[in-house]
């Protein structure tokens, strides 16, 4: 007796699924991804675009562009016929200008008037001058110098020769060295009073040979000023040497040139 073996039932072979991937940039897609996630593009969906909206839009123009255009014409009329009116009126006649029918127009007479008196001078007539009567001068006649007066010569104006080097009324000298040479400036002020007030201090001090000039008199300074300086000096190195003893007194002081 043969026995048959019944082959065992064959297992179904699971089809491997394919890859998708992202039509545009290529990265991989999942099985129901519909939009990848790198650029946003759609993998299968197809993106229909909207049509027949332009025709309501342009249609809508048009209907709003007929409706502008109608009411500029009815105002154009409109005024055309204002103007018409207005510069055509008809005239109508006043009951009292109408003449009745039949009748003629009388003429009025012409005035006579008395005539005016002749105002031709008689040359036969002599006038009587009066004696209380006034002369009055005419006051647009030019006067007539008289031989007697004599004209009194003007005053000769004096020049101002502005004040002094050292200010007006300054007890304290003004620059008596030469041009070029050095000296200590200790002090610019804006008024005499400021710079005799710091020129009686720097000579209180013991300094010697303080003086007050005017800034404006010398190129080599700044204009404006009443400048106080201490000293004179031919050359920069000696005033200089002196300076360190003023500095003691008066921190700010520094040697400057005075030329013309």
């Amino acid at each position: 007796m043969s026995t048959m073996e019944t082959p065992p039932p064959e297992t179904p072979v699971q089809p491997v699924p394919e890859e998708r991937r992202c039509p545009r940039c290529g990265s991989p897609l999942a099985t129901d991804q519909e939009w990848c996630l790198h650029c946003g593009a759609a993998a299968e969906t197809e993106v229909v675009e909207p049509r027949g909206w332009r025709v309501p839009l342009y249609l809508g123009g048009g209907l709003t562009a007929l409706a502008v255009i109608g009411v500029i014409l009815a105002i154009v009329a409109l005024a055309g016929r204002d103007d018409v009116v207005a510069g055509n009126p008809s005239a109508t006649p006043t009951p009292s200008s109408a003449a009745p029918p039949g009748a003629t127009a009388t003429t009025p007479p012409l005035a006579t008037g008395t005539p005016l008196p002749s105002t031709t001078p008689d040359p036969n007539a002599t006038t009587t001058p009066d004696p209380n009567a006034t002369t009055t001068p005419d006051p647009n006649a030019s006067p007539t110098a008289s031989p007697t007066e004599s004209a009194t010569p003007e005053a000769t104006a004096t020049p101002d020769t502005g004040t002094t080097e050292g200010g007006s009324g300054s007890t304290f000298p003004a620059w008596t060295g030469n041009d070029g040479d050095y000296t200590i400036i200790v002090e610019s002020a804006d008024s005499q009073s400021g710079a005799d007030k710091v020129a009686q201090q720097a000579s209180d001090k013991g300094l010697s040979d303080v003086g007050i000039l005017q800034s404006s008199d010398y190129s080599s300074l700044n204009g404006g000023y009443y400048v106080v300086f201490t000293g004179v000096y031919t050359s920069k190195s000696d005033a200089e040497s002196a300076l360190s003893g003023v500095r003691s007194d008066f921190k700010d002081a520094y040697v400057r040139q005075i030329k013309k």
